[in-house]
């Protein structure tokens, strides 16, 4: 048995794939303290490890600091997050001995903190993997959108938290793609290796495509309800992006007179009064249990976010790509390269695209389905992403950890 230090206080996209890699890595022996945001210590109660909490506000507060709009201020407001993690990590840590580190790949300051412990890293990654050659690529097309007044006022940020933050912990920031993607020893990801984008790039020895780290759901009176006679069509924008009313109201007009089911996921904290009449093929709800509606479904209106998208290829379903913010767009267009389904302006799109697009695609739906096929690997069809991430972490500790 050996004791992990994991260290995520991202938001849930980030920390959901790590539930049920946790809980089969205590039931192989393995000791773990996690550090989560403290909105979400109740998400590890089903399993025996302890959780720590880290302070959520303050960490979005400082984060948000420099207006994230684009790449480089959403750099900046990552490794301006540095004094609200490191000292409570490492204050806590300092008289407990762990075998090896965990750490979200985007937040968590993983990085800074392996240089304080120098032990055995495992980077967890959400969404698309990245070389420093393909970051690079990446942050000077985001430079030539920047005007020179942005770019230079971002670089002094940089420069100035840099400074700030290599002083004070007696640690190396050496460039933005460390403190944007955080590399471990090892590069654990989420993302089936066939979605990702120029996998060709990653070494095998230290990058790991797992896929989906999701449990197969169990049948509830959810789906036994619903009318799956009918094609259906399922709805969601995630549990950060749902509060587009106008979109959802879209969806209702273009959908309302076809004859399908419509699902739709709104989040908690809608009202019936703030959408359109609901037609009678539309259930509207604030939770629907995704995994086990994607198993029915027959087309998925996502905004590509990358647990949805990687649950959805897992469960053979096409996508209509309605990107929102973040990595979505990135993802989306992968969607649609892959000829996994398309992608759609949420904003521009009207009621009549909507069901053009959802008629074409329900037509073509076998060859959609036929291309998501060749992504799922032999090792996803075999065992579920968190085995198999959990098979690699433990391949990696009996290499690299002493005890």
């Amino acid at each position: 048995m050996s004791k992990i230090l994991f260290v995520n206080p991202g938001s849930t996209g980030h920390l959901n794939p790590t539930i049920a890699l946790c809980k089969a890595l205590v039931e192989r022996g393995e000791e773990i303290v996690y550090y989560a945001s403290d909105q979400y210590k109740d998400k590890f109660n089903h399993i025996d490890m302890e959780v720590r909490t880290l302070p959520t506000q303050p960490i979005i507060e400082a984060f948000t600091t420099f207006k994230p709009n684009n790449l480089y201020n959403v750099i900046n407001g990552l490794l301006n997050t540095v004094d609200h993690i490191v000292p409570q990590i490492l204050e806590e840590i300092q008289d407990e001995q762990y075998d090896y580190l965990i750490y979200d790949s985007m937040f968590g300051c993983g990085n800074i903190i392996s240089q304080k412990l120098n032990i055995p890293t495992i980077a967890s990654v959400t969404s698309f993997a990245h070389t420093k050659q393909t970051f690079d690529f990446l942050l000077n097309k985001f430079a030539e959108i920047l005007s020179e007044d942005e770019l230079k006022q971002a670089d002094k940020n940089f420069n100035k938290l840099k400074e700030a933050v290599e002083t004070k912990y007696d640690v190396r920031v050496p460039n933005r793609f460390e403190v944007m993607h955080n590399p471990g020893d090892l590069n654990l990801s989420y993302v089936m290796e066939n979605f990702q984008i120029n996998k060709e790039l990653f070494d095998s020895d230290r990058y790991y495509f797992a896929g989906p780290s999701v449990k197969k759901p169990q049948p509830s009176e959810f789906v036994q309800n619903l009318d799956t006679s009918k094609p259906l069509i399922y709805i969601s924008l995630g549990t950060v992006f749902n509060k587009n009313i106008g979109f959802f109201n879209k969806c209702i007009q273009a959908l309302k007179d076809l004859n399908i089911t419509v699902v739709t996921s709104v989040g908690e904290d809608k009202q019936l009064e703030d959408f359109d009449k609901i037609p009678n093929n539309f259930i509207l709800k604030s939770y629907v249990p995704q995994m086990e509606v994607l198993e029915h479904t027959s087309l998925f209106i996502t905004h590509a976010g990358m647990n949805s998208t990687n649950e959805a290829i897992l469960s053979g379903v096409p996508m209509i790509a309605m990107p929102q913010s973040a990595d979505q767009p990135v993802v989306a267009q992968q969607i649609e390269n892959l000829n996994l389904g398309i992608q759609l302006n949420s904003e521009a799109v009207t009621p009549t695209d909507i069901k053009e697009a959802v008629k074409t695609m329900l037509d073509k739906q076998d060859e959609y389905k036929r291309n998501i096929s060749k992504i799922i690997d032999n090792k996803q069809q075999q065992k579920p992403g968190f085995e198999l991430a959990a098979d690699r972490v433990i391949a990696f500790r009996d290499a690299h950890c002493k005890s």
